[in-house]
């Protein structure tokens, strides 16, 4: 089952950085009187129309004199700059420019955000993950802790991805992609009793779960069809091995309501409904796992034969009704 990825706060990723009241004026810097020397340099920086010799002529001023009255003007000549490129959605520019005016002030709040979202939109995880921490601290946002842990997941840094998914969950309990994360990882690694848990806490949460701003409305559909598939499939699947069949039966049909290609859910049906004495079901949903041609092929075929065998005096003849009505259904 495909699982969603769309990133849906790359698009509005500066909007959610740069929201009303959080860029941070220049603090004033009176520690010496201004000269004539600093006040032509300004208004040279003012004057300057080719942004590459401005941004020069800037980072020049700012070194020869880091104590300036003028400080504040300078840098609103930077800040300019960067939200010119930002309009423009020049990354690469913001990059460059910002990590500059970093090296001359670190942690200018300004200058990391843009940061953020330019190492967002040029895929540098790595980038993104040092000044997104840096932006969360200064103002927690749950779709900014989103993009956090999707970009240690891309590094593969596990534990960091691990801890921003319970930051995540802290603040927003019904995010249905982290839950159906939580689930389908602790199910890859066999911890049942977290799978469990958050199985539950996804079907809990899916009735109503509100669609994320930016996620169009195809994409929400098919992000909480795969949480109850998957949802379904692990509490089914637990019940199968704790031979509770009928509470199989009863999520896993859930399951593949909204997944109908998922292999084990058939498997796991056939083999309930064959405990129950139910034939015909069980049949059927062995059909389905076969034709679906994944790792419960083999066993499932086997079974199916095996059965049909049973009640046909050994024969296989007429068992390919079977696979076509399965076939018909998985359409």
């Amino acid at each position: 089952m495909a699982s969603q990825k769309v990133s849906y706060i790359s698009k509005t990723l500066l909007s959610i950085l740069f929201i009303a009241g959080m860029l941070i004026a220049p603090v004033k810097v009176w520690a010496q009187e201004p000269t004539e020397e600093e006040y032509k340099s300004l208004t040279d920086i003012q004057a300057e129309k080719d942004v590459t010799k401005k941004a020069d002529m800037i980072f020049s001023f700012l070194k020869e004199k880091p104590k300036t009255a003028y400080r504040p003007n300078v840098v609103a000549e930077y800040q300019k700059i960067m939200d010119q490129f930002g309009d423009e959605k020049n990354w690469n520019r913001i990059v460059a420019l910002g990590e500059r005016f970093i090296d001359i002030a670190p942690n200018d709040d300004f200058t990391e955000r843009y940061l953020t979202a330019a190492y967002s939109a040029t895929n540098n995880n790595k980038g993104f993950v040092t000044y997104a921490e840096k932006a969360y601290a200064s103002k927690p946002s749950t779709a900014l802790a989103v993009e956090i842990a999707k970009a240690y997941k891309k590094l593969g840094n596990d534990a960091k991805y691990m801890q921003w998914r319970e930051k995540i969950l802290a603040s927003d309990p019904e995010n249905i992609e982290i839950l159906v994360d939580m689930v389908q990882r602790y199910q890859a690694s066999n911890n049942t009793a977290q799978a469990l848990k958050y199985a539950k806490l996804c079907l809990q949460a899916l009735p109503t779960a509100k669609k994320p701003e930016g996620l169009d409305a195809q994409a929400w559909k098919n992000m909480t069809d795969a949480g109850y598939a998957v949802a379904y499939g692990v509490i089914g699947a637990n019940a199968y091995q704790s031979q509770n069949y009928a509470v199989a039966i009863t999520n896993l049909n859930n399951a593949i309501r909204y997944y109908k290609n998922m292999d084990q859910a058939y498997y796991l049906l056939g083999v309930s409904y064959w405990q129950k004495n139910q034939l015909e079901p069980a049949m059927l949903n062995f059909a389905k796992a076969y034709l679906l041609k994944g790792s419960y092929a083999a066993g499932a075929k086997k079974y199916l034969d095996q059965l049909w065998a049973s009640g046909h005096r050994g024969s296989l003849a007429g068992v390919e009704r079977v696979i076509e009505r399965a076939r018909q259904d998985l359409k």
